[in-house]
């Protein structure tokens, strides 16, 4: 993955705007009444495919492999876990849309992150293998 400001603000911003809309989508969509199990596969689909239309934009600006896992990585986490949060919200008080999008945005950071990590665990394990 890139370490220069360009890219890496690039990949924030792509993976916080997938994040943000995948939670937005997932949450209007999903309520208490939900199967939970049914909920996540289902938010898992629909985060791919909210994710997508932000990939490829973005791809051809910060680079597609660099931007295309993460922001499709996020949209599949944030649909699992916004999906869940919301078919555990009580009927008094369901997931709101701005609660949906706070966790999205969380979801997309945190996916990043963990990216950036396993991405210099495996550049760590390959030097060995070349040197």
């Amino acid at each position: 993955m890139e370490t220069r400001p360009y890219f890496v603000l690039g990949d924030l911003f792509a993976n916080s705007l997938a994040g943000v809309l995948v939670g937005l989508a997932v949450a209007a969509l999903f309520g208490p009444g939900w199967n939970m199990i049914l909920a996540m596969f289902v938010g898992m689909a629909l985060g791919m495919v909210v994710s997508l239309p932000v990939a490829l934009p973005l791809g051809a600006l910060f680079g597609a492999m660099e931007v295309m896992i993460p922001v499709m990585t996020t949209g599949m986490v944030t649909g699992m876990v916004v999906s869940m949060s919301a078919t555990m919200a009580t009927m008094a008080e369901p997931l709101s849309l701005g609660r949906g999008a706070a966790l999205g945005l969380y979801c997309g950071l945190g996916t990043l992150a963990a990216c950036y990590v396993a991405n210099l665990w495996i550049r760590g394990r390959t030097s060995r293998w070349t040197a």
